[in-house]
């Protein structure tokens, strides 16, 4: 192993200036642009072939002591899925890209599955904290199982691909002078096809914004009446929008294909709805049921056949207030996030601990005085989102 020269692009990537940040969006499009010709034979993952099992499956790299092998993304090999006789990859259809994460989930909920809530706390309160059934979490997998066959795009975007499976400022390594001189955490990468692996990174893409959705260069602010705080939050979407909209445009200049396949008017949803199924089931049935109501309603996107399902009206409204509520609650979620300091993940730096918990805990006392009856306050004591608790509840 080696140590890698310079720093994590996260330290510095908030006080960038535009300049700045535009050369290192650049290097970012270019590097995924070497990865995407790269030529692959198969999906999974990359092995020395020595490195395998002698009875695991492989697909030999070509001019190469490489190999093409089980995939070993986390969601294959979470908790009991490790155990399973359940086909990782390789694979050589993508239509088996997109059932296969979907089949697995099913061994593992006929095996394992049990009542339970979900693992978000916070979206407890929506579900009046009721548990959530790993039958209904099924019915939703064989539905999207029908569905594949129809989620696959024109055969240019089905082409394997390589891409870093966390690509974010902290794994990006950076000299002086910002030039990218490495990456990490490639420990879970997979060859997927094109059309599921490509996408703008978490970190750059802005599409809670509409214009940046329309792909419209930004227009810097007019900042002449606004007060501290407006000009900080003008300034904060000026620059998503900045980021976002360079990152298409080099894109299309320096990786056509990767462009394309991000164009598709179906390649969001197909991507959000392969990642909902193949996710490990930790009691939240919404997100996939809400993608199959939406794929339901843009069918005529993807086929002139009639849809194979459907939904009554009135369960169709009900899931899509649930996700409605489940992404209020994510809004309301990073707000307080970044009120005690926290990230996702509950980390905090070492130095910062004891004043974030302090804050953590003014923010739950405040809560629950907030509350009118004993049963409210009972159940949101007990199920506070920033609380140690059994993560199997």
């Amino acid at each position: 192993m080696e140590k890698i020269p310079g720093s994590p692009l996260g330290n510095t990537w908030f006080d960038l200036s535009e300049k700045q940040r535009l050369k290192v969006l650049l290097q970012i499009v270019q590097l995924d642009a070497k990865f995407h010709a790269i030529e692959f034979p198969a999906c999974g993952s990359v092995y020395y072939a020595r490195d395998l099992p002698p009875d695991s499956p492989r697909i030999a790299i070509s001019d190469s002591d490489l190999c093409i092998g089980p995939d070993v993304a986390l969601k294959w090999w979470f908790a009991e899925r490790a155990a399973l006789p359940i086909n990782r990859g390789p694979y050589i259809d993508a239509i088996d890209v997109l059932r296969s994460p979907a089949l697995k989930e099913l061994a593992w909920l006929r095996a394992y599955g049990r009542p339970r809530f979900p693992f978000q706390r916070a979206y407890r309160e929506s579900m009046n904290y009721k548990l959530s059934f790993p039958d209904d979490h099924i019915r939703s997998l064989d539905a999207y199982i029908k569905l594949t066959p129809k989620l696959l795009p024109p055969s240019e975007l089905l082409r394997p691909v390589l891409r870093h499976p966390d690509f974010q400022p902290n794994n990006i390594f950076v000299s002086d002078n910002l030039d990218i001189v490495g990456l990490i955490d490639w420990q879970h990468a997979s060859v997927l096809p094109l059309f599921l692996a490509a996408g703008i990174p978490k970190f750059v893409q802005n599409s809670d914004d509409p214009e940046s959705l329309t792909f419209q260069p930004p227009t810097p602010p007019d900042l002449g009446d606004m007060d501290d705080n407006e000009k900080a939050d003008a300034l904060e979407d000026f620059r998503r929008h900045h980021i976002h909209f360079f990152y298409l445009a080099f894109t299309q200049r320096f990786n056509e294909s990767h462009f394309r396949a991000i164009d598709q008017p179906t390649s969001l949803l197909t991507r959000r709805i392969f990642a909902h199924a193949g996710e490990p089931w930790e009691g939240d049935n919404i997100p996939l049921q809400a993608d199959l109501v939406l794929l339901t309603k843009l069918w005529s996107k993807y086929s002139a056949e009639p849809c194979p399902i459907s939904f009554p009206s009135a369960e169709a409204d009900a899931i899509m207030h649930l996700q409605r509520m489940q992404e209020d609650v994510d809004a309301d979620l990073k707000r307080v996030r970044a009120a005690i300091g926290i990230g996702m993940d509950g980390w905090t730096p070492p130095d910062e601990y004891d004043a974030a918990l302090t804050r953590a805990l003014q923010m739950k006392a405040s809560g629950l005085a907030s509350l009118d009856t004993d049963l409210e306050r009972e159940m949101t004591c007990r199920h506070w989102p920033f609380d140690d608790y059994n993560e199997d509840e």
